[in-house]
């Protein structure tokens, strides 16, 4: 027990000397002894090799460390010593910038340590490796935050999980999964504090994915649609200045795409039939440009006779 009263301080200040400013690379702070130089440790102690490791992570000699927390439970996989060298493996990887070897890593304590007093803490480190992973690999990310959830559906951590799913498709501009992921906040998440923001992103999920194809309108309504149902959900919501916009936006963008339909059928001599979208946008889409350029059109055809006046 005198080993443990000494490792899990240390552990923890470790960790907490992490965003120290200023702190001495050469030497590492222990509760129980105070600042301590690692040139006075002997690494064929156990303890001492443990607070030579915390030295180097903290030294910026993050393989180093994991080495040497490796070699020690190795040696030592069932002393006291495992649980904080498992951890702080998590640790130096993550600060390495290697945030699936942290994820990894993090996983093999909680698969080790069932039930540990410091699960909380470590799904936190894991968020954290999630996070900054969706910024350079937002896919690879998902397993990560699909995993938290899965430790605790209904954990503090559960709904923004979800939504960090969703973003992370949405980076990947993977339209339909990130639509389907929003939902899911809003089936397994209604009451968080994210069911609002969810609802503002289905839409805009619909939009991004229409406005990179040509096809049929069917998501550009259905954006537009997903637009007004925020508004009316959340009339004082933080988005509904940008709802608004983006109504706008998908307005201009059905406008675009039924004048080019009329253009089709003005090269195919069909006139008449152009004059059907011509006037439906001058009519839905008034505060569109494309509304301007259909009255133009229907005045020109009027004016040659194409079209009955």
């Amino acid at each position: 027990m005198k080993l443990r009263r000494l490792v899990l301080p240390f552990l923890f200040a470790a960790v907490s000397l992490l965003s120290t400013p200023g702190a001495h690379a050469e030497w590492v702070w222990n509760k129980g002894t105070g600042w301590i130089d690692p040139l006075d440790l002997n690494p064929k102690v156990p303890d001492q090799r443990y607070k030579l490791a915390v030295s180097m992570m903290l030294s910026g000699n993050y393989e180093s460390s994991v080495k040497v927390f490796e070699s020690i439970l190795k040696e030592h996989p069932d002393s006291d010593l495992a649980e904080p060298c498992h951890f702080n493996i998590g640790q130096a990887y993550y600060l390495a910038g290697k945030y699936k070897k942290a994820f990894k890593a993090y996983e093999r304590l909680l698969e080790k340590f069932p039930g540990i007093r410091i699960t909380g803490l470590i799904h936190q480190k894991e968020f954290e490796a999630g996070t900054a992973l969706m910024q350079e690999k937002p896919t690879a990310s998902v397993i990560i935050f699909e995993t938290i959830i899965e430790h605790n559906p209904q954990g503090p951590l559960a709904a923004d999980s979800q939504v960090k799913i969703a973003n992370a498709y949405f980076l990947a501009e993977d339209f339909v999964s990130a639509e389907a992921a929003y939902r899911a906040v809003l089936e397994n998440y209604p009451r968080s504090a994210w069911a609002p923001y969810s609802l503002y992103r289905i839409p805009l999920s619909k939009l991004s994915l229409e406005a990179r194809r040509d096809r049929d309108m069917e998501n550009l309504w259905k954006a537009r649609d997903g637009f007004e149902e925020y508004i009316g959900s959340y009339p004082n919501g933080t988005r509904v200045d940008e709802a608004k916009a983006k109504i706008h936006e998908v307005e201009g963008l059905i406008a675009q795409k039924q004048y080019s339909i009329a253009e089709f059928y003005l090269r195919k001599k069909k006139p008449a039939a152009a004059m059907i979208y011509l006037n439906r946008i001058t009519k839905r889409f008034p505060n569109t440009r494309w509304a301007g350029k259909s009255q133009d059109t229907i005045d020109f055809l009027k004016k040659i006779n194409a079209v009955k006046k």
